[in-house]
């Protein structure tokens, strides 16, 4: 019979982003006091050539998935994220509510259903245009 594996592949996934690695190191440490395991992805990258931090979309600060919802309340309680971080926009709440009634979009991720009215719009304008000028 054999042993089942002990070590499962968990997903880590980005909470914070900084600049430049230096940044990152303070709230680093406080995870890691509280047992969660941290990683820096593109932290050596950046240390080589500050000026990759832009292409690279900074420092990513990553924690696994099991940590996620502790890591966060840490974030929030040192002042790295605030509630309001987490609220959507006027904007992203003024498109749900026009496209969740339409039968074809509502069952859309929100992301998608804003691409649909855009590329409707621009169709729309378009279409005007050409109606227009006649051409």
């Amino acid at each position: 019979m054999e042993k089942p594996n002990q070590f499962t592949a968990e997903q880590y996934i980005t909470v914070l982003t900084f600049t430049y690695p230096h940044e990152a190191y303070i709230i680093k440490g406080r995870l890691e006091s509280e047992g969660i395991e941290c990683f820096l992805k593109d932290e050596l990258t950046v240390q080589v050539d500050n000026f990759y931090t832009n292409a690279l979309g900074g420092v990513k600060l990553q924690v696994r998935e099991s940590a996620h919802a502790q890591a966060m309340e840490i974030l929030i309680e040192e002042g790295y994220l605030k509630e309001k971080d987490f609220q959507p926009s006027a904007f992203w709440k003024t498109m749900d509510s026009l496209t969740s009634p339409v039968p074809v979009l509502k069952n859309l991720p929100l992301e998608l259903r804003a691409a649909f009215v855009l590329a409707c719009a621009v169709l729309i304008g378009i279409g005007v245009v050409w109606i227009v000028t006649g051409t």
